[in-house]
């Protein structure tokens, strides 16, 4: 593997040496007739004696523009630049082989129309799954089949994407996956991570960003990369917005409302939006353990566990952006807010078997839960433009705190073969609280270089407090009695300091970027039930290299290596015990190390349709969710987190958008890999992995007088999870959708996972433990949505950006992994 990577950088370079030519940049600045900048404005260079398109571009948040290009011949162009409300000018350049290859046009004003524009109405829509140079891109609004779903099962169609029956994300087949909401991680992990999204509606969304391998510019986390959500924020010029509601029928219904509105001006925008959903969902847990001991059967349990968990989510978010009278300030806020209240209630069946097979005796446990999740979050911005270079600088402050308040009630019967009580009821009551704060500070600095050359650095540091404290009682008898085997109260500081460079370099057909960032954590946690704690103080360097070059106008090729760590989140560290029954609970690990991962991509992309990547990564203590038999205790079994030794991953990646017919579009994924782990666990060696192939399709039609079809497909085949083997999944989705009223309402029907077959089922081998299990979950919905936009339909570039807290939130919002 090495050696292919040097061979290919080698050839790389060779390339660049026998194809320099010389590269031509135009540049300028747009502003209006007060002398103010215009941001955003359109910018197109056309050859005179056609009209023909050659490039195009648009002004930064200073208004101004910058064009390269390679003049093929002695040819005369022309400049046009326009922007709504404004009279477009068309200014001649001669031509460029004559011109040095800096062309300096210096300030371009443009008149205010003094006629009312007739409103533009954008039809174009974009795919639901876009390939990207460095991404994938999953428009949410633009899937029939999303719509009237949740965050999580969007997430579940993302390519490369698999959430399995413990609610861990991977990305082909890695885990160490960044979470982040606009940009911000939300400090929730694992099962809180998972209530969020199932709670959260895909009408809030606007789409989904994958990223395999990010620069050093972002947070060193996320060995198997980032999932980005970003929420809807309204770009157009004036009043406008879009209300929708909808419902869904699985086994259990589901329904939610929600409102945007945006009012955007020349120098201000407000926007924001309000989201309520009520989705009862399910999932439905056959087990069947064995226990061994000196590889003889000892026993088993035969399981059944049934939970209804319905969500009641309330989300809000306001946000403004003012552009300030110097022409070179922005300044900004986010502040949004939600509410999940939800009553899990569960009935879990067992049958206890003796060493042959036989029952024995069983017993019941009934989960009678509520769950009352309060989040906040403010983010403050400033973004500072010194020069008309390009020299910038961008400061986040952000506050956010999240609390959960849980009350559990679990009722144990025990019985006989003939159903007659065994023992007297056990009944366990859990008072559950936590708290989490996050204080963060990042500020990025940029500079235009001459000739395509930029420089980024930044700051950051970031502090975290964490409060949980778990109370558990004994009410099987009229007094409670406290039990302190199970309770526990656990204290969390953080503290990261981070500093990072990076190098961008571009040339005709080449692109170079290096950086470089170094993080130091500092950590201590205090378990005050039994006195332990730790404190840890870690420095670590993370370089990353980015190479691309364009070897024909239909072909491009990139190389990219990075070294990233994945730290454990605040769930994964908390040492809790969350029950499913007497015999099962999920624990935190407060002595789980980081893991630390070097990532390879070499990437292809042909015709701008068709994808190709390779990529492999080497993990180091490797954070692994595991099932299994706790020692020491009988018959007993954890969920828990480990760090296995190594885990090595091998995958080709590959992507093709094409028209199958004049109203049929077609976007087809393709992810392999070969994921081996190795390590211990309950007494167990692991050193095992497998091939794994997984096919995604996703189908647009088009028919007349505005009705549109979508038709989705998914497959994989079976995969090597650490000691978990999991079977093949499939699923398939149609919808349908109309549009009236000039486009602003939009009428949808979908099915998803219409043979309920996209559902995990597995097996789990130890030394003195076998595991199989099947779930059965809400994936296969009838949905119906309605979606109508008002206000106006003027359309304006935005401003892009995201706050500083991104890691932190990720830890608290990351899967289980």
């Amino acid at each position: 593997m090495h050696r292919v990577m040097l061979l290919a950088c080698l050839w790389l370079f060779i390339c660049i040496a026998l194809n320099a030519k010389p590269l031509y940049i135009i540049t300028g600045k747009v502003i209006d007739s007060e002398d103010k900048p215009l941001p955003f404005a359109n910018i197109s260079l056309h050859l005179k004696k056609d009209s023909s398109l050659i490039k195009a571009t648009a002004c930064d948040e200073t208004g101004n523009f910058t064009l390269e290009l390679e003049p093929k011949s002695e040819q005369l162009y022309f400049l046009k630049v326009s922007m709504v409300f404004f009279q477009p000018l068309i200014q001649e350049i001669a031509p460029l082989s004559n011109a040095k290859t800096d062309i300096d046009l210096g300030i371009i004003r443009l008149e205010t129309k003094q006629q009312v524009l007739n409103e533009v109405q954008v039809s174009g829509k974009k795919p639901f799954i876009e390939r990207k140079s460095d991404r994938y891109v999953v428009n949410v609004e633009s899937s029939i089949l999303a719509s009237g779903s949740s965050a999580f099962e969007v997430l579940q169609k993302a390519p490369g994407v698999t959430i399995n029956y413990l609610d861990a994300i991977t990305m082909k087949g890695k885990s160490g996956v960044l979470i982040m909401i606009d940009g911000k991680p939300t400090p929730m992990s694992g099962s809180d991570l998972a209530n969020y999204l199932k709670a959260l509606p895909s009408n809030s969304l606007d789409r989904i960003e994958i990223i395999t391998n990010p620069p050093a510019k972002y947070d060193a986390a996320g060995n198997a990369g980032i999932i980005d959500i970003k929420m809807k924020k309204d770009q157009r010029f004036g009043t406008n917005g879009n209300l929708s509601a909808n419902y869904g029928q699985g086994v259990y219904p589901k329904t939610g409302v929600s409102l945007n509105l945006n009012h955007r001006e020349k120098n201000f925008n407000i926007f924001g939006n309000a989201n309520y959903s009520y989705r009862q969902g399910l999932n439905k847990l056959n087990l069947y353990r064995e226990f061994f001991e000196n590889q003889s059967r000892t026993g088993a349990y035969d399981q059944q566990n049934y939970l209804v968990f319905p969500f009641n989510f309330y989300l809000a978010r306001l946000g403004s952006d003012f552009y300030l009278p110097n022409g070179k300030t922005v300044v900004g806020f986010v502040a949004t807010g939600s509410l999940n209240r939800f009553k899990p209630n569960g009935q879990n069946n067992s049958d206890v078997e003796d060493e042959s097979g036989q029952k024995v005796s069983s017993f019941s446990t009934s989960n009678h839960s509520k769950d009352v999740w309060p989040n906040y979050s403010i983010n403050l911005n400033a973004k500072h433009s010194f020069d008309s270079a390009g020299t910038e600088l961008n400061i986040d402050l952000d506050y956010a705190r999240f609390e959960n308040n849980t009350e559990q009630n679990f009722l144990t019967k025990y019985f006989d073969v003939q159903h007659q009580p065994l023992a007297s009821d056990y009944y366990l009551y859990g008072d559950l609280k936590g708290k989490l704060k996050i204080r963060s500070l990042k500020m990025d600095f940029s500079k235009n270089l001459n000739h395509q050359g930029k420089l980024e650095a930044g700051i950051k540091s970031s502090m975290v407090d964490a409060d949980n404290d778990l109370a558990f009682f004994d009410k099987s008898n009229p007094v409670p009695v406290y039990d302190s085997t199970k309770s526990n109260h656990f204290i969390y500081k953080e503290n990261i300091n981070a500093a990072y460079i990076n190098l961008q370099q571009e040339w005709q057909k080449f692109s170079l970027q290096a950086g470089f960032r170094v993080e130091q954590t500092i950590a201590k946690g205090n378990q005050l039930v039994n006195g332990q704690s730790f404190d840890k103080n870690y420095v670590n360097l993370f370089p990353s290299l980015f190479i691309n070059y364009a070897v024909s106008p239909q072909y491009n090729m990139g190389f990219n290596v990075s070294r990233r760590l994945d730290r454990p989140n605040y769930e994964q560290l908390n040492p809790f015990k969350f029950f499913l029954d007497p015999s099962t609970y999920k624990e935190g690990n407060p002595y789980l190390n980081p893991q630390y991962s070097w990532n390879f991509e070499w990437n292809h992309n042909f015709n701008k349709n068709y994808n190709l990547s390779f990529t492999y990564s080497s993990t180091e203590d490797n954070i692994t969710e595991v099932i299994g038999p706790v020692e020491g205790q009988n018959r007993i079994t954890v969920q828990t987190n480990e760090n296995l030794t190594r885990f090595e991953n091998y995958s080709i990646s590959g992507s093709a958008h094409f028209d199958i017919l004049k109203n049929w579009s077609s976007m087809l994924n393709v992810n392999s890999w070969i994921g081996k782990y190795k390590g211990e666990f309950a007494n167990t060696h692991l050193s095992d992995g497998n091939l794994v192939l997984e096919l995604s399709s996703t189908n647009s039609f088009k028919f007349e007088n505005d009705w549109a079809g979508e038709l989705n497909f998914s497959y994989q085949t079976p995969q090597v999870y650490g000691f978990m083997h999991l079977n093949t999944m499939w699923g398939l989705g149609l919808g349908i959708q109309k549009q009236v009223f000039q486009k602003k309402l939009s009428l949808k029907l979908s099915a998803t996972d219409i043979f309920w077959t996209n559902l995990p089922s597995a097996s789990i081998y130890y030394r003195d433990y076998f595991e199989r299990f099947d779930v059965k979950r809400e994936t296969r919905v009838l949905s119906l949505s309605v979606n109508y936009k008002f206000g106006s339909t003027k359309i304006s570039g935005g401003r892009k950006r995201t706050s500083g807290a991104e890691e932190e939130k990720k830890r608290a919002s990351a899967g289980g992994n």
